[in-house]
């Protein structure tokens, strides 16, 4: 699979055929929530391929326990017929004693519509649960010139997380908005507005931990030269030059506004983190748009970290002209192969054990769909 979700569907229960921004689904992503520590890849794989060829399958480990060690994935077919399948057949079956949540993982293509890297970011906090992406971009769309309308959602609750971004062509419109917006009701609760701290706005921050704006990093180059200084499969930032008590809280709501972030490893005592992103170019986003934002004071220093299974360690980076952090320059660069899947022995064993457990009948459904495929000359699922 060549990118993972930026963020995750709202919805638990009865599954939606629409992404929490109102739209159909564009891609065959599916966000599977609450799984079992014991759940491997291979045997996600196994389940949902019941459905139709499965493209990759990916499982974001808990592995600070925020969670209680439940975790979360994703799973891609080649069809979005397959996927459908799935989230009708498979929302709620029970995979070591717990209900698996299915729904779309709602992808974020902004980025790919148009660059928001000069526009004017804007926090949006006290959010109502039930508020999304297309009630938040509804309330704001009087203000001629918004250009991004985005709601954080929890992975493993499914929920909101109760605050969102805003990005306006036009300063004089986020302007407006916060002075027209902020203390308004929407939905349930009065929200708050203010200056997402983009370096590039001059105001005071409104979001979790920001401090006030103002630059402080020296440009790192354009979105085209920085997406090429790390290997393709390279998805975690190096942030640099912080104070020994920043927190993830006030880390997350600076790159959630570029995609999903999956992990944040803190050094705070060293003056940095390790922040990794769903794909490479949300990393590669991130790297351009916030080298230099203030964050206590401080202005970020971004450039590319070394991903843990490339053997990634707490080391300060190279700069990143050079390539970033444990990277070669863009000339010297070599494709790099992905880690190895799980021990296929061990997975096969859990797989046998969880169709012991929950007997024949799902096994005879397996089968029947397995054979369905052949019959349709579909070829055994790729392994990521």
């Amino acid at each position: 699979m060549d990118a993972f979700p930026a963020s995750v569907p709202p919805a638990y229960g009865q599954p939606s055929m629409v992404g929490p921004n109102g739209e159909p689904p564009k891609r065959a992503h599916l966000y599977v929530g609450n799984l079992s520590p014991r759940v491997t890849e291979y045997m996600l794989q196994e389940i949902f391929a019941v459905a139709g060829p499965v493209l990759g399958v990916k499982i974001i480990p808990d592995r600070s326990m925020q969670h209680g060690g439940i975790n979360y994935g994703f799973v891609e077919y080649h069809e979005m017929r397959s996927a459908e399948t799935a989230l009708q057949t498979l929302n709620g079956r029970r995979i070591f004693d717990m209900e698996v949540r299915v729904n779309w993982a709602y992808q974020n293509t902004n980025t790919q519509k148009e660059d928001l890297s000069q526009h004017f970011h804007l926090f949006v906090g006290d959010l109502s649960p039930e508020v999304n992406d297309a009630v938040l971009q509804k309330a704001f769309q009087a203000f001629g010139s918004l250009s991004d309308a985005r709601v954080m959602w929890d992975a493993n609750t499914g929920k909101s997380r109760g605050y969102g971004f805003l990005a306006f062509r036009d300063k004089t419109d986020a302007e407006q908005a916060i002075a027209s917006m902020n203390g308004e009701w929407l939905g349930a609760r009065a929200i708050r507005c203010n200056w997402a701290n983009q370096k590039n706005q001059g105001q005071p921050g409104g979001g979790p931990g920001m401090s006030s704006g103002g630059g402080g990093g020296a440009s790192v180059g354009s979105y085209d030269a920085v997406v090429t200084q790390a290997p393709p499969h390279a998805s975690t930032v190096y942030a640099g030059n912080l104070v020994p008590y920043v927190t993830q809280a006030d880390l997350i709501p600076l790159f959630q506004q570029f995609g999903y972030v999956v992990e944040v490893r803190l050094q705070g005592d060293r003056g940095f983190a390790f922040v990794k992103m769903d794909t490479h170019e949300n990393a590669a986003n991130a790297i351009v748009n916030l080298n230099g934002t203030m964050v206590h004071g401080r202005g970020l220093k971004l450039s590319w970290g070394k991903d843990r299974a490339d053997g990634g360690g707490a080391a300060a980076p190279a700069p990143i002209g050079g390539g970033g952090y444990g990277y070669p320059a863009p000339q010297a660069q070599q494709q790099q192969q992905a880690p190895a899947l799980q021990d296929p022995a061990a997975a096969a064993a859990a797989m046998a054990a969880w169709q012991a457990q929950y007997g024949a009948q799902w096994a005879a459904y397996v089968q029947q769909q397995q054979a369905m495929q052949q019959q349709q000359g579909g070829a055994a699922p790729a392994q990521r």
